[in-house]
């Protein structure tokens, strides 16, 4: 289980964070937007909404990116409007940036399994074919008989 898993798993036992992780609802995002809008700060959006702080931020980053995107509304003045740094917004994209160029590429040679597992998986279907191998020898041993 990876660090990310393990924290997860830990945000949604406590009662304060039991929303982490989960998909967002509409009137959820309204909320993160009005009330981030409104002036309140990060803390009060993350206890009504029982998420983490730091997915508030996130979210709140890809609401206004997709808003400028799609409404082609300048991102610094949905920024102020939404009360979040400029600067946040960069860190996010950044940061993102780099998560795609660590992902595989479909089709490409590498596995996401580690070469131990690998190693296994091929053993296992290395012994699975040589055991069809002789169920097949055995059928034709006994069609040759029957004839």
């Amino acid at each position: 289980m990876s660090t990310f898993q393990k924290k997860l798993q830990k945000d949604r036992t406590n009662e304060e964070t039991k929303n982490a992780g989960l998909k967002w609802e509409p009137l959820d995002d309204k909320y993160l937007l009005d009330s981030s809008k409104d002036g309140k700060n990060i803390s009060e959006i993350a206890k009504y909404l029982k998420r983490t702080e730091g997915s508030i931020k996130t979210r709140l980053v890809i609401n206004i990116l997709n808003n400028s995107n799609e409404e082609k509304t300048d991102l610094e003045e949905l920024c102020t409007l939404y009360n979040i740094s400029i600067t946040e917004v960069n860190a996010y994209e950044q940061k993102k940036e780099q998560r795609e160029k660590k992902k595989p590429v479909r089709g490409d040679k590498q596995s996401s399994f580690p070469q131990s597992d690998l190693y296994e998986l091929y053993e296992g279907l290395s012994r699975v074919d040589k055991k069809l191998d002789t169920v097949l020898e055995n059928q034709c041993t006994i069609l040759k008989k029957i004839k």
